[in-house]
């Protein structure tokens, strides 16, 4: 069988897809990545087939997260032509496959694509989309003033992210669907029909998110994926400092941008020197950082999650779900600066869980919330507590081997 795996996104959400296909490999299957060609030699090295998109990632999500409302709007304008482009080149690279594995969010794109080919799909999640009674998902909690019952809120809102989420990407879908593959307009009707009737897969811990009573019976949580990297070797340098003092705070926004980098750098050092923590900043995508860092603080390129997040007292990152799933991992409270996306739901619900505080949105963020935050998750006995406990229960699991065999089901 034939599998072609779509992840469109950033680091968080390639990784997981690639271990899915090396293992699907393991099974016997033929298996190819479709991904930004940023991504092609890290994929290649892995084993895995691939076939890469001309997409600018950082371009799209600078898109979305642009504060001034007219570049906003030139970009999004940019941002529409590209995504059709985009299409036309994932839509080329389905024809190879029998069964493409893809988000839920692309499915608007997609859908043509995957209609012409005639292929069968399963939507491999790294949020959730799928709405339910249970939790409000990827929209704002139901504000106290409201006099509807949760559940009622909860589901009708989960609807309407889907049909926002249609609203967005349908009309380049059907840009597609009409003027590169010669078919009819898709209507909300029949992509609300197709999105019940497709098989999904929440790659999530269920001690994060357990399985919603309301769901169909295809609809699954499986657990989280991880990508590893036992070869990896610590510079010397990093070492050095983790040895000479307490364990510091990680800070990173991973794929997210700033745009003062100078004024981000400042705020983060002032936080953890009110704090009085030491800390470990990660550049990134947002390029923090200085040339005269103080002591406590040492500013890092690189570093697999799955390494350096056990060696933390606590974490300060976006909000991702890849970097979310890695502090949980790892047993230590996060603090989660959310930006867009998927990002406020991840803060809203570490927090529920009593393994972090509540979300600081990167659009109020001050060095004294933020220095209040450290100090709260780091002295807070049960958050480091309850953290420790959802560590051991995830590490546990073996989600890896639940997808495969989830979608081994699916297909019969």
């Amino acid at each position: 069988m034939r599998f072609v795996i779509i992840a469109t996104g950033s680091w968080g959400d390639v990784r997981p897809n690639v271990v899915l296909a090396h293992a699907l490999q393991q099974a016997g299957a033929s298996v190819v990545v479709v991904a930004a060609e940023v991504f092609r030699s890290w994929v290649e090295q892995r084993g895995v087939p691939f076939a890469g998109l001309s997409v600018n990632i950082q371009a799209m999500l600078d898109a979305q997260s642009d504060s001034n409302l007219l570049q906003m709007m030139r970009s999004l304008q940019k941002l529409t032509q590209a995504t059709v482009h985009m299409g036309k080149e994932i839509a080329d690279g389905i024809q190879a496959g029998d069964v493409v594995l893809l988000s839920e969010g692309m499915l608007p794109l997609l859908n043509g694509a995957l209609e012409n080919c005639r292929v069968r799909s399963i939507h491999i999640n790294l949020q959730p989309w799928v709405p339910t009674g249970e939790f409000i998902g990827m929209a704002p909690a139901k504000p106290a003033w409201l006099p509807a019952p949760e559940a009622s809120y909860n589901r009708w809102v989960g609807g309407m992210v889907r049909r926002s989420q249609w609203g967005v990407m349908g009309r380049n879908g059907n840009r597609l669907r009409t003027e590169y593959l010669g078919l009819p307009s898709q209507t909300w009707a029949r992509h609300r029909a197709a999105l019940d009737a497709t098989p999904s897969l929440l790659l999530v811990s269920p001690h994060v998110l357990p399985r919603p009573a309301d769901w169909l019976p295809h609809h699954r949580v499986t657990g989280y994926i991880f990508e590893d990297e036992p070869a990896w070797e610590p510079p010397h340098d990093l070492l050095t400092f983790l040895a000479n003092g307490s364990r510091p705070v990680y800070i990173g926004f991973g794929s997210m941008r700033e745009r003062n980098s100078q004024a981000a750098t400042q705020l983060l050092l002032t936080a953890a020197r009110q704090a009085g923590t030491r800390a470990i900043i990660l550049s990134g995508w947002a390029e923090i950082g200085a040339s005269d860092l103080p002591d406590n603080v040492f500013l890092l390129d690189y570093a697999p999650h799955s390494w350096l997040f056990p060696r933390r007292a606590a974490v300060v990152h976006h909000g991702g779900a890849g970097t979310t799933a890695a502090g949980l991992r790892a047993g230590v409270p996060s603090i989660i600066v959310p930006v867009l996306s998927d990002q406020p739901f991840w803060g809203r619900r570490l927090h529920d869980l009593g393994v972090g505080v509540e979300p600081l949105p990167r659009s109020a963020l001050t060095a004294d919330k933020l220095a209040s935050a450290i100090t709260e998750v780091v002295s807070n006995q049960t958050i480091q507590a309850k953290a420790a406990a959802l560590g051991v229960h995830i590490r546990s699991e073996d989600g890896l081997s639940n997808a495969v065999s989830a979608i081994q089901e699916c297909l019969g």
